[in-house]
């Protein structure tokens, strides 16, 4: 029998291929993992205020459920599901004056976790009983309701950066939105919270796969880009670690002989800035919201941002929208419901990044220049995990109630001439 070895030379064989176990360091949120400790040191979102009713709500967040609600004085409680009395769960309970009542057996519990009251038993059996339902701190801000998941006394003030600080950009009302519902943006959700917080300091994916692949998906000033066009020659891009993360610098001349300037900055661990994915119009234009990649376990992910809506005579500018408001109408791709086909010819953030497995495997990754933003807030990530090792706090915990207002952010879209992108300074200019 005469086999033709020709192919070995030119196929690297999927018989027998063994997949690595993925980097779980760094995507692993459960207590008591490293990531997860480390998400656990910080104010995470939850839901926003106005989600919170006359009847408790059920969350799920760094792999723990929780259920949160607001009692008669406007307090807001975060308590670990199942009553301390005989394990139903209080997502059936009803929201009273002073707290949240099981359905089973009537113990009322205050925002605190305190067992207030216990219909079934004597009052002095419940004071010596001094039964507390496990529970979280919580915080209200910008319209959306934060708890912190970490050691008690460790809470850190709750960072104001520039864009959502009145006191900075001004006129504008604070309103707590989940822009794509229940997923993060692009509207990706069944998959790891790494590889879709990686997609932000990734601009090479909006030109190949929002441009060049999938046709104008919403990003109108890369227009005109096609697939015979080497991608390192549509713009020019470099990556850098600011003050708070990671951002990247993009730079296009455009046929007037402008330049088209994007950013996109990651904070540390799991909040970013998008500027506009559309074009508005404006010359320049800065982030209008933050956003969160919220890991709700380790193989789901949703978003949810505080959104600067800008007010026009004193009221909500009715004809405006936020800037990663990508609704169908903006891009098809983010529509939910579309076939198998359309999906396959036309592929969005949802596609590529699910499509990474549900946790991407690092091992098997071949990385270049164009990954150099994934590769520094990787690194970044493990040097806060570090830094948590030794007991110290990671990066964008703030302790300074002078230091925590209008921290100072650096993303925006902007069309500028030569000399005035020039004067951006070097990380800028000298890609103009």
């Amino acid at each position: 029998m005469t086999h033709n070895n020709t192919w070995r030379n030119a196929m690297q064989s999927a018989y027998g291929h063994q997949t690595p176990p993925a980097a779980s360091e760094l995507t692993s949120v459960e207590p008591g993992s490293p990531m997860g400790e480390l998400l656990r040191r910080y104010w995470q979102p939850v839901c926003t205020s106005d989600e919170l009713t006359d009847r408790p709500r059920k969350e799920k967040l760094l792999c723990e459920e929780i259920v949160l609600f607001r009692d008669g004085a406007g307090k807001v409680g975060a308590l670990q599901p199942h009553c301390s009395h005989r394990g139903t769960s209080l997502e059936w309970g009803r929201v009273e004056d002073r707290g949240l009542r099981c359905c089973f057996h009537g113990w009322l519990y205050d925002t605190d976790g305190r067992c207030l009251e216990m219909p079934c038993e004597t009052e002095e059996f419940r004071e010596r009983m001094n039964v507390w339902q496990p529970a979280y701190p919580t915080l209200e801000f910008g319209g959306l309701v934060f708890i912190y998941m970490g050691p008690p006394g460790t809470e850190p003030i709750f960072p104001i950066y520039d864009i959502i600080d009145q006191n900075v950009v001004g006129e504008v009302e604070l309103r707590g939105m989940r822009l794509w519902g229940d997923q993060g943006i692009g509207y990706v959700k069944d998959c790891n919270w790494l590889q879709h917080y990686e997609n932000v300091v990734d601009p090479w994916h909006l030109i190949m796969l929002h441009q060049v692949i999938s046709g104008n998906q919403g990003h109108n000033m890369l227009e005109g880009l096609t697939a015979g066009t080497m991608a390192r020659d549509m713009a020019k891009i470099d990556f850098e670690k600011t003050p708070l993360g990671v951002r990247f610098n993009m730079v296009r001349e455009l046929p007037n002989g402008n330049y088209f300037i994007r950013h996109a900055e990651c904070i540390l661990p799991n909040a970013f800035l998008v500027p506009a994915v559309y074009d508005s119009g404006a010359r320049k234009t800065r982030a209008t919201e933050l956003s969160w990649t919220v890991p709700v376990d380790n193989e789901h992910v949703r978003g949810i941002s505080i959104v600067a809506w800008p007010l026009e005579g004193g009221v909500p500018k009715a004809d405006w929208r936020p800037g990663t408001d990508i609704s169908d109408a903006v891009r098809p791709g983010a529509a939910l419901e579309r076939s198998y086909e359309e999906r396959q010819r036309k592929p969005d953030d949802r596609e590529a990044q699910e499509g990474q497995r549900t946790t991407a495997v690092h091992a098997l990754e071949n990385l270049g220049t164009s990954d150099t933003g994934v590769v520094l807030l990787r690194r970044m990530l493990r040097d806060q995990l570090k830094r948590l090792e030794q007991g110290l706090d990671p990066l964008n915990v703030v302790r300074d109630k002078d230091a925590a207002r209008g921290i100072p952010t650096g993303t925006w879209n902007a069309v500028l001439t030569s000399d005035e992108a020039a004067a951006l300074g070097p990380n800028v200019g000298r890609l103009a």
